[in-house]
């Protein structure tokens, strides 16, 4: 099984997690490799794609977006998951929960009209104060927003794991290996 862990990240958040998921699918599948998907020519060659990317202004890295449109159609004849990296727990509690589930909606739309996703998952990613303008940084703070590495990393490794085990019980059909 052949698989690839593609990211687009704006500050570093993101590759992180993409290398901590391929990390962890090594440990049971036989070939995982993380790459920038600016980097990727061509998805031939994978079994499966994970695609990952910041999100900014409510919406995927540019070069995600793409990286999505330019191989949908190879991506269409494998298995394909998705995860999005925001800061919706550095907002103020009571819209943490709200703005979550916004960007997991308003993303997998997205991504799903271009390519079926097995899953798309929104992770919070690392916030720092210098990412704000002074002005701005102070209102947020006294709203409620946080700061910090936001990521929680037992369940991007639940994520990790249920993608992995479906893989590792998935024998690969022969539309998966063109394009």
């Amino acid at each position: 099984m052949t698989v690839l862990v593609a990211y687009a990240s704006a500050l570093g958040s993101t590759k992180e997690i993409a290398q901590h998921v391929a990390s962890r699918m090594a440990g049971v599948l036989d070939d995982v490799e993380c790459r920038a998907v600016a980097e990727i020519e061509s998805v031939t060659g994978y079994e499966a794609v994970v695609i990952g990317s910041a999100i900014h202004n409510q919406a995927w890295l540019p070069e995600a977006s793409l990286f999505v449109r330019r191989h949908a159609p190879g991506l269409a004849t494998r298995p394909v998951w998705a995860f999005s990296v925001g800061m919706a727990d550095a907002l103020p509690k009571p819209f943490r929960k709200r703005a979550a589930a916004f960007q997991q909606e308003r993303i997998a739309r997205v991504l799903s009209k271009e390519v079926p996703l097995r899953a798309h998952r929104v992770f919070s990613g690392v916030y720092r104060p210098s990412q704000m303008p002074a002005p701005l940084r102070a209102l947020f703070h006294l709203s409620g927003g946080r700061f910090g590495d936001l990521r929680d990393w037992a369940a991007i490794d639940a994520w990790t794991d249920q993608m992995t085990a479906q893989l590792a019980h998935t024998e690969p059909s022969p539309g998966n290996t063109t394009t």
